[in-house]
């Protein structure tokens, strides 16, 4: 918000404000004054901009920021005993919740149900969302507990609510919870714990439909698709729930219908369909080529995801030079240290091998194990094993016999 505020950046204020205390654009709009609903929606998509003083001053009473942060004086409001601003210095002013405390207001709302309100549930579903991001660089066993205090807490609410406004954002909030609590469970067991996964991610279902919300409940069903494919070993299963995302989600997300349908892609490969195979990663290029910035799941595109999943299917296709040329272009497109950047490179490791290319693929190894120590991803650890496992041949070679220690320390560690 500060740096929103210094290059007065009223597109990024707006949609702060939207997103961290779930105000409506007639909410807003009313905060601000003499501004209309589809106004704030147009500076929110940057159709519009904010340029008058007098505009900008309305901003910033109606929002609680302080004078000094938009280069304004001092604001009259700023003064007196009581009042508060947007550094959470105070309380009436909309923005004043950016910088809250969000769970002193989920343990007030916990201690006192009735008082429930739609900023407290924002708040609760922030927490999941940064938990969501930490995700794909962090050990799964550090979330676990917080995502699990979430979901507690929405299971608390739901027994006492009974507005149909706030009952709606409980259900957005409970699909995206138990969502990501089914991802962390399974992660955390090295892609094992199959039931209770799935246990989860039928709570995010039942969750998404209740919202009538298609890009939920669509994700909610490629996850389970992911346990069937790589838990279970199941690419029939695999297969029909990756076509059903791709249905769910078709007109509502080009991302998440492009997911769906590389997932089916390799589905194929590991039944050996070759031909249907490559038709899916021909709709799944098409599908990325529409993506745009107001896809709903935005949030889920990589440019490293088709070159990351047609390698795997390559793999399993018995084609382990398209899988090189396919996962070598991805590494350009993501060096982050994740998950899916460990899964990418033990796949890698694993087309070098069945080449004969044995320095590569031990290049590529240590740098796997280096960001699979970091996170532990239960994907990557899998593959990292899976590639020592085919370099056995080579078992004799100083370089493997280097790495397998690598491999032990790894084991120690975890």
């Amino acid at each position: 918000m500060q740096r929103a505020c210094a290059a007065r950046d009223f597109q990024e204020i707006f949609r702060l404000v939207n997103r961290r205390t779930g105000a409506s654009h007639a909410a807003m709009a009313a905060a601000i004054g003499k501004m209309t609903n589809s106004r704030v929606s147009d500076v929110i998509r940057g159709v519009r901009g904010i340029r008058g003083q007098g505009v900008i001053e309305r901003v910033a009473d109606g929002f609680g920021i302080p004078g000094e942060m938009l280069g304004l004086p001092r604001r009259p409001w700023e003064d007196p005993p009581g009042s508060v601003d947007a550094t959470g210095n105070g309380n009436p002013h909309l923005a004043s919740v950016l910088d809250s405390e969000p769970r002193a207001r989920a343990q007030y709302a916990h201690d006192n149900p009735r008082s429930l309100d739609l900023l407290t549930v924002a708040g609760l579903r922030q927490r999941v969302q940064d938990l969501d991001a930490r995700y794909v660089s962090e050990p799964s066993t550090a979330l676990i507990a917080e995502a699990g205090q979430c979901l507690g807490q929405l299971g608390h609410w739901q027994t006492y609510t009974t507005t149909s406004v706030i009952r709606r954002d409980l259900h957005a909030a409970q699909a995206e919870a138990s969502t990501l609590m089914g991802q962390l469970v399974w992660d955390a067991s090295g892609r094992t714990e199959h039931a209770t996964a799935r246990t989860y991610f039928v709570q995010a279902e039942t969750a998404a439909r209740e919202l009538c919300d298609p890009i939920a409940e669509g994700l909610a069903l490629l996850r389970t698709a992911f346990v069937a494919l790589y838990g279970e070993k199941n690419p029939r299963a695999g297969l029909e729930l990756a076509q059903r995302t791709a249905s769910t989600v078709k007109g509502y997300s080009q991302v998440l219908g492009g997911l769906a349908v590389l997932h089916a892609a390799e589905a194929h490969a590991m039944l050996h369909e070759r031909k249907d195979c490559e038709r899916e990663l021909g709709k799944a290029e098409r599908h990325f080529d529409q993506v745009s910035g107001s896809d709903a799941a935005a949030p889920l595109f990589s440019p490293s995801q088709f070159g990351r999943l047609a390698g795997s299917c390559f793999l399993f296709l018995g084609d382990a030079f398209r899988a090189e040329e396919s996962l070598v272009g991805a590494t350009h497109a993501l060096r982050d240290g994740s998950k899916p950047h460990a899964i990418m490179l033990s796949n890698l490791a694993l087309a070098y091998i069945r080449q004969r290319k044995i320095d590569e693929a031990i290049a590529a190894l240590y740098v796997a194990i280096d960001v699979v120590g970091r996170h532990r991803g239960g994907g990557g650890l899998n593959l990292v094993f899976q590639a020592a496992r085919e370099l056995k041949p080579w078992r004799d070679a100083p370089a493997v016999h280097g790495l397998y220690d690598r491999l032990m320390n790894l084991m120690v560690v975890g």
